[in-house]
Order: C-alpha cells, then sequence, then structure tokens
C-alpha cells in the first residue's frame, strides 16, 4: 500500500463530458496550440460557453486541468519539451509523428489524437464506451507522461477489472462500493489483488458489526484515516480519488452500477474474460515510444478479432431472438473478414439489445420499490429530506432530473412509443443518465393512446426562468403539435416543472402562443412545481391511476388560466390537491 493513483484527475470528475470537452477543442484554434496561460484561459472560456464546465474564476486552472486530463489517457499528444514556444513542435511527439504515420499527427503538442479523434465522432452510447476502453486499457503508470508516478509498472482499471473478478467468486458478491475503491487505489501491484479483496472483507465485517448509519460512517470514516496516512494525503483527497475512479470504468460499457456499488457487466463477461486472459500486458517504460504510440491510438479490443467478433454478433443475435425480436428485425453475420464491418455490426446489434433491455426496465418502473425510489429521487433533487431506507447521490442534478420524470411515466406506463424514444438524453448501460437531452428539442415526448405529452424540466428560477425557458418550451410544444397535427392528430399536451414557477414563466405559458409568422398558434403548457409532481406520484404509489388520470389534470389546470399568473398558479395548486384527495 502507498501512494493512491487515479484517473484523470479530480477537477474533470465527470468522463460523461469529456467526449464534449474534446469536441470543444476540436471546433477551435487551440487544437495543437495549448501552450500558455491565454490558450489555457481561451480553452477553458470555450468549455464553459458549450456548457461543458460551470466556470467562476481562474480559467487558466480549468483549461490546464482539463488539458492534463486528456493528455493523461491519450487524447490528446503531450509536451515533453520544457521551455517549448505555442508554434514550435515537440521533438518527441514529431520522432513519434515520422515514424507512425498512420497517427496523422504534426508532431505538435497538446493535439488530438487517433484515439481522440474516434471519441468525437462516436455517434452512439456504445461506440463512446469503446473509446474510453481503448484509452483505459492502454493507461499505465509510471510512463513516458507521468514518469514519477509510481515505480513498478502498473494498469490501474485492469487491476479494478481483476478486483471485481476475485469479488465475483465470493459466496455474496456484492462488488465493489466507493469508499471501498479507496482500497483498491491504494495499490500498484497486480499480484496484490488477493491481498486487497482480504481487506475489503475486513472493512465489510467492521462496518457490520455497527448499527446505525451514524456509527457505519465512523467506520467509512476511519478506514479513510487509515488510508490517507499510508498515502501521505488527506482523507478527503482519498475520498475524491475514490469518487473519480468510480466514474471513469462505468463509461467503458463492462462495468457495471448495481445499487451503489461497480459489478462486472454480465452482458459483457465474453469480452471481459478474453481481455483478462491477455493482461495486464504491460509494456513498462518510461522512455519507449511504444507506449506513446499505443496509448495514442488506442488499445486493441477482443472484438477487433475476426473470430471473437463474429461470436458476439451469433450470440447477440441469439439474446435479440430469444427476447422475441423478429428476425427480419436483426443484421446477419456476414461473410466478411472486413473487422470494421463486423464491428458496426456487432454495435448495431448492441443497440437493439440494450433496447430490449430498456424496455424490461421500463416495465420494472411499476414496482412499488421502483415507484418510492423514483419520489426519493424526486425528493433530493426538490431538497425535501429522505426516508432513511433510501441513500441517494446526485452528482449531475439537471440530467438526473430529466431522468427521474422519465422513469415516473414509464412507472404510470401505457406509452404508444417505446422508453428509448420518450427520452432525448442518453442513458448507459445500466439506464444511467448520461447527460441532459442536448438543445433545439424537448426533454421528453410521451405519446399515449389518445395524447401527446411534452415534458420540460428545469433547476432554474426567479426571472432567469422565463428568459431562459419561455421561448424554447413554448417552441418544442408548437413544433410537435405541428408534427403530430400530420401524422395521428393528436392533441397535444405541455408540462413543465421546475422547483418553483416564477409568475412571468407562468404568464407566458398561461397566454399560450407561439407565432409561426404571422399565424398565432395556440399552446397548451401547464407549469407543475416539483413538489406538486412530487404529491401525484406519491399518489400513484398508494393508489395507481392511469396517463388518463393526468390527463384530466392537465385539463382541469387549463380551464383555469382566464385568471392571471398568481391566480392561475394557486388555482393549480387547488386542482392538484383536489386530485389527491
Amino acid at each position: 500500500m502507498g501512494s493512491p493513483w487515479h484517473f484523470g484527475n479530480t477537477t474533470v470528475r465527470n468522463p460523461l463530458r469529456i467526449k464534449d470537452g474534446l469536441t470543444v477543442l476540436s471546433n477551435s484554434t487551440l487544437n495543437g496550440n495549448l501552450i500558455g496561460t491565454y490558450q489555457e484561459s481561451q480553452f477553458a472560456l470555450e468549455l464553459d460557453r458549450a456548457g461543458v464546465i460551470n466556470m467562476s474564476t481562474n480559467p487558466d486552472f480549468f483549461g490546464r486541468k482539463w488539458r492534463a486530463c486528456f493528455s493523461q489517457l491519450g487524447f490528446i499528444t503531450h509536451k515533453f519539451k520544457k521551455n517549448i514556444n505555442p508554434s514550435e513542435v515537440d521533438p518527441v511527439v514529431l520522432e513519434i509523428a515520422r515514424n507512425n504515420k498512420d497517427l496523422g499527427l504534426s508532431g505538435r503538442p497538446y493535439e488530438l489524437t487517433p484515439s481522440g479523434l474516434r471519441m468525437i465522432n462516436a455517434q452512439t452510447v456504445q461506440e463512446q464506451q469503446e473509446c474510453m476502453l481503448r484509452a483505459l486499457l492502454a493507461y499505465e503508470i509510471p510512463s513516458n507522461i507521468e514518469p514519477k508516478n509510481g515505480d513498478m509498472p502498473f494498469k490501474p482499471f485492469i487491476f479494478i477489472l481483476q478486483v471485481l473478478e476475485k469479488l465475483s467468486t465470493l459466496p455474496n458478491p456484492l462488488g465493489l462500493s466507493k469508499v471501498e475503491m479507496g482500497i483498491v487505489q491504494s495499490y500498484r501491484d497486480h499480484s496484490k489483488v488477493d491481498e486487497v479483496v482480504e481487506m475489503i472483507l475486513k472493512y465489510r465485517q467492521e462496518r457490520n458489526v455497527v448499527v446505525g448509519r451514524v456509527e457505519k460512517r465512523k467506520v467509512e470514516k476511519e478506514l479513510l484515516n487509515k488510508l490517507g496516512e499510508l498515502g501521505g494525503v488527506k482523507s478527503s483527497s482519498i475520498s475524491d480519488y475514490a469518487d473519480v475512479n468510480f466514474r471513469y470504468p462505468r463509461l467503458t460499457g463492462i462495468v457495471s452500477f448495481k445499487k451503489k456499488r461497480l459489478v462486472l457487466s454480465e452482458e459483457k463477461m465474453p469480452v471481459i474474460e478474453s481481455i483478462l486472459k491477455v493482461e495486464p500486458n504491460i509494456i513498462g517504460s518510461t522512455t519507449d515510444n511504444e507506449y506513446l504510440v499505443k496509448l495514442w491510438n488506442g488499445s486493441d479490443l477482443p472484438t477487433d478479432n475476426e473470430l471473437i467478433a463474429k461470436n458476439e454478433i451469433t450470440r447477440l443475435r441469439g439474446l435479440l431472438l430469444y427476447a422475441g425480436v423478429d428476425d427480419f428485425f436483426i443484421p446477419k453475420l456476414p461473410d466478411t473478414y472486413d473487422i470494421a464491418l463486423l464491428n458496426q455490426i456487432r454495435i448495431r446489434l448492441e443497440v437493439l439489445y440494450q433496447q430490449v433491455l430498456e424496455e424490461n426496465f421500463a416495465e420494472v418502473q411499476k414496482d412499488s420499490y421502483q415507484i418510492s425510489e423514483i419520489i426519493a429521487y424526486l425528493k433530493k433533487l426538490d431538497k425535501q429530506p429522505l426516508d432513511q431506507s433510501f441513500d441517494i447521490d446526485i452528482d449531475d442534478e439537471p440530467a438526473y432530473f430529466e431522468w427521474a420524470v422519465w422513469r415516473a411515466f414509464l412507472a404510470i406506463n401505457q406509452s404508444v412509443n417505446k422508453p428509448h424514444e420518450a427520452r432525448r438524453f442518453k442513458v448507459d448501460q445500466d439506464f444511467y443518465p448520461l447527460g441532459c437531452a442536448p438543445g433545439g428539442g424537448p426533454d421528453l415526448i410521451f405519446e399515449f393512446e389518445d395524447y401527446v405529452l411534452v415534458v420540460e424540466v428545469t433547476l432554474t428560477s426567479s426571472s432567469r426562468q422565463e428568459a431562459a425557458e419561455g421561448e424554447p418550451v413554448r417552441r418544442h410544444v408548437a413544433r410537435e403539435k405541428a408534427k403530430v397535427a400530420v401524422s395521428s392528430g393528436k392533441p397535444v399536451y405541455g408540462l413543465f416543472m421546475a422547483r418553483t414557477i416564477d409568475n412571468n414563466t407562468a404568464e407566458t405559458f398561461r397566454i399560450g402562443v407561439w407565432y409561426n409568422g404571422d399565424e398565432p398558434e395556440f399552446i397548451n403548457i401547464v407549469p407543475l412545481t416539483l413538489k406538486q409532481f412530487i404529491i401525484i406520484m406519491e399518489k400513484f404509489l398508494s393508489e395507481r391511476f392511469t396517463n388518463k388520470e393526468i390527463r384530466r389534470v392537465l385539463d382541469n389546470c387549463l380551464i383555469s388560466r382566464n385568471a392571471h399568473a398568481p391566480a392561475w398558479k394557486k388555482e393549480i395548486e387547488h386542482i392538484v390537491e383536489s386530485f389527491i384527495n
């Protein structure tokens, strides 16, 4: 045990934004031009402008930290020569570029690599996950980039996989908690997997002996303090590193998040087993350029092998057929040696199978426990006290707001469109949100038998709320109304949800007009507070109702919108109270 390691850095806690950050770099003049305080500040300002970060001060600090994260993971080249000017090439990078023409590099430091460009071009969640998997499989310490990061050659992600595999063989395979990750990250020796697992079991035993959340937290704190002392850092740093190390593996697609623990993905076990048969395959040199070539290209995957790729295609086809998907809609195994084509088909099959699993996920949301958990997430977002039976962590409130409301309507069910069609935000393999819905459209669209519901949620408040949401929400509802008019002709409702509803926002929706040129389009949008929606879901938990009852509530709210905004808001509150009583 010793100094703890971690992926990226604690400033770039959320690996979900790495693709967005790389895209910002690609679209700017800073690609291969990131040396100096001015360029670092400009990069941070571009990230802030794109919504990737929320920067208040010290732009050069944020720019430097994001640049370091990209460099460490091989998404951009590194700067090896000291005191280099912004316009200069780096001798080490230039040598590698000349000897490896396929990398397509100019020799400049901080230039996007093939691995970085692959991440930018990733269209599906599955492709993005494979980009991160290639990066983490290649990553090792110490290296040319991090020569002082330990003495023994070591691959952090492989070590996590080895520990998870060992934990999965235990009689009660719980997976790995965030606190337990603190133990894992304190080791740098692949031969110490058994020792790590023994220490985890010892910690679990000590934690299980005590009763109550407060006492259990004391045991957690004692462990973090001990690990901090051994690693020569503060216990808070151990927690920060564990948080980062907990996030990055989840974006590889082969590590899942179950009951607040990391576990190996059951659907990806053939790939995981293939990886662990040949890993840790360590280059182990801090001077040889072989590591940099591998890092900048991204590691090979088992599915880059023709036989393994074909086996995966056959396996996924079998899973889809077993799930009842018509063979006509399932891509066939081609008679080809083209690995690129094979992997295109494999990813398409993975997307289809994920949609099957998502329908199963949607069906489960009707269970009472799931509804209670949905309510707990909504209460957490609304800053309300939680039931002691739920320990909810939310690291991206806007994304989890959309996700919790999506789950709520999946629980109410009876939608005509499929679960993945109802959301515009992306989810991971465990159906947790990978960020918010992109701009240019509503957050959620639910099509029911006799109406369509457009849902928009926001955490903005006060007069900023109307400025930020008034125009786009009306535009989204109007566009959906126009689209539905030429298809099903169903009535379209808008549901706007926030912690509080500003009077200016309510007035905009009360008037309910969107102009298409000179022609007014009357639209129906009902603003609800998050608290009111929670009350509705609590009623659903005790007494199931259908989406038709939701429509009746919306209709009743719209009937009374002749009053001015404050009065209309009070009337909406009375209607919700009448509904639950």
